[in-house]
């Protein structure tokens, strides 16, 4: 057994460790939990309407165009749905797990990118440390787990700052071939999402350019195939979207989509300059341990010119300057600096490598926001189930044992053990994951549209030709039933359903009604009385929205012919 785990820690090998600890933390809840409101909701929904219709080029959530984000990893999503719809009728039963798994690849992507990036500026084993690292890490492991952008362009991200540093170091016929890759490469992370891989990318070419004051080695992305290619990736699609929608995408993704995020706090997303450093010890997790003694380290290195020296100014233009952007930037994601993250996690490693030499100021700051980031984590675990009707035992014991990795990992970093604990960290993080998204959540009443669906579709409610029609207007709602959904307020729901002798499925969100006395509010009140003296069928169903952070009372209604047979498929 010893000899078997010392040849996965060997280098050809330890990309087993990587990926496995990875996949550990991305199919926690990938089965489980629900779709999420509201984008991940929208994306999918998003991908099943190209499916359906056939059309991939539009992007549409429902009946309106959805022109925020390019089509990248909508068209990845089509791939894997595909593959799921084979398997197991995904696509016809909305199992989530197929949108998800595009966000599995592109964590592995960053996983497996980041080692190889570690290896090549520090040599091993801090590829085996900084791929374990950052699979663990909680923001990659919640990114790989929803079926959204962030994981993928982290992937892409991290496989395009690999191709830099290769092209960096190459000679006159790799360096070729590495700069057509690095064009693909941010190619393709701008059609997953716009600009953040090309800048990623630019500021630190232009970091190294400022600091190091050497150009040559850049000559080879003047290359003629490496633009051509990414033209190539890039032009047809764009071109083809501009046309269908009369030169709608450019306008509304650049005026009304990245435009405001640049100036205001987009979408009531709008905080101060810190919060991404304030949240990096929860959310960088579990290899904030190391980080501030490989800081030091890369510092150190930077001081004396040593043998470091390169390593860590690629380093660290690869993290500040994109950090310092977002950090700037208005608007406010916690993921919006995953980029960054497989840059510090090698710095991590470092940390991990140099930790005996490291003074014990910079192992105490490492070891108190452990204790910090340990400790949110587990709270988050117990109101997770005491808030919102979860298991409450299961949430107290996991975040105990959480707990205590936690505490071993620092216990063994103390003692000037670093490679125990790597193992405890990594493990408390996986706990963490496995706990919050695999058995926690998908256990609260937090998800009010599974629910519902699921009555639904155990009651037989859904037949191909019944009009549905809701007020409550979460996408995952959408996700859920069907692509003919209409979402309506109260009042246009009220309207439309009028006829309760027509074939009707009505889903009413009780608690977003109008003022009762208001002109508007006497109509739906009015309506809600006949639906429920008149209605074949109905049911309640009780949860929480949290995208509103508001108690939800869903009141689902079928009209028509009264009878369950007369409404199976």
């Amino acid at each position: 057994m010893s000899r078997l785990v010392s040849s996965l820690l060997e280098a050809p090998r330890s990309w087993i460790v990587v990926l496995s600890v990875m996949l550990a933390a991305a199919l926690a809840g990938l089965f489980t939990l629900p779709v999420m409101d509201r984008d991940e909701a929208r994306f999918a929904q998003a991908t099943a309407q190209m499916l359906e219709t056939g059309d991939l080029i539009r992007i549409s959530f429902l009946d309106e165009d959805r022109h925020k984000k390019p089509v990248g990893i909508h068209w990845i999503q089509v791939a894997t749905v595909t593959a799921g719809e084979i398997v197991s009728g995904a696509l016809e039963h909305r199992q989530i797990w197929a949108w998800r798994l595009a966000s599995v690849l592109g964590a592995a992507w960053a996983a497996l990118f980041t080692m190889a990036m570690a290896n090549r500026l520090l040599g091993h084993p801090a590829g085996l440390y900084a791929g374990t690292l950052v699979a663990a890490g909680i923001l990659l492991g919640i990114e790989s787990g929803i079926a959204k952008t962030d994981a993928m362009l982290a992937g892409i991200t991290t496989a395009a700052l690999y191709a830099l540093v290769r092209l960096r170091e190459a000679g006159p016929g790799a360096a070729r071939r590495w700069a057509v890759l690095l064009w693909a490469l941010v190619a393709a992370g701008a059609l997953i999402k716009g600009p953040v891989t090309p800048l990623a990318v630019g500021l630190a070419t232009a970091g190294l350019l400022l600091w190091e004051r050497k150009w040559t080695w850049l000559r080879p992305l003047g290359f003629w195939p490496g633009p051509v290619l990414a033209a190539l990736i890039l032009l047809p699609w764009l071109i083809s979207v501009q046309i269908a929608t009369d030169g709608g995408f450019l306008r509304e993704a650049l005026g009304e989509d990245l435009g405001p995020k640049l100036v205001t706090g987009h979408e009531s997303h709008g905080a101060p300059p810190g919060l991404h450093t304030l949240l990096l010890p929860v959310l960088f997790f579990p290899a904030i341990l190391f980080l501030p003694a490989g800081l030091r380290a890369g510092i150190h290195a930077i001081r004396k010119e040593g043998k470091g020296a390169v390593a860590a100014r690629t380093l660290l233009v690869m993290s500040v300057p994109i950090w310092v952007v977002f950090e700037l930037l208005p608007t406010k994601l916690p993921h919006y600096v995953l980029p960054a993250y497989p840059a510090l996690a090698i710095f991590s490693a470092w940390g991990v490598m140099a930790w005996r030499e490291t003074p014990a100021l910079w192992r105490w700051l490492g070891a108190g926001l452990t204790m910090i980031a340990g400790l949110v984590l587990a709270l988050i675990l117990y109101l997770l189930a005491a808030q919102f009707d979860g298991p409450r035992l299961a949430a107290i014991v996991l975040a105990g044992v959480m707990l205590a990795a936690t505490g071993a990992a620092i216990l063994f970093a103390t003692r000037l053990r670093p490679a125990p604990a790597v193992l405890c960290a990594v493990l408390a993080a996986l706990v963490w994951q496995g706990a919050g998204r695999g058995l926690i959540a998908p256990a609260t009443n937090l998800f009010p549209a599974r629910d519902a669906a699921a009555l639904i579709h155990a009651e037989g409610w859904l037949a191909r030709d019944v009009a549905i029609r809701s007020s409550y207007t979460e996408p995952s709602l959408a996700f859920a039933l069907r692509s003919d959904i209409a979402l309506l307020d109260a009042p246009e729901l009220a309207q439309a359903s009028a006829d309760l002798s027509a074939e009707q499925l009505l889903i009413i969100d009780l608690s977003r009604l109008p003022d009762a006395t208001s002109e508007a509010g006497a109509r739906v009140y009015s309506f809600l009385g006949a639906v429920e003296e008149q209605a074949c069928e109905t049911a309640r169903i009780e949860g929480y929205n949290y995208s509103r952070g508001s108690p939800t009372s869903l009141l689902i209604a079928r009209t028509g012919t009264c009878t369950t047979e007369a409404m199976r498929p």
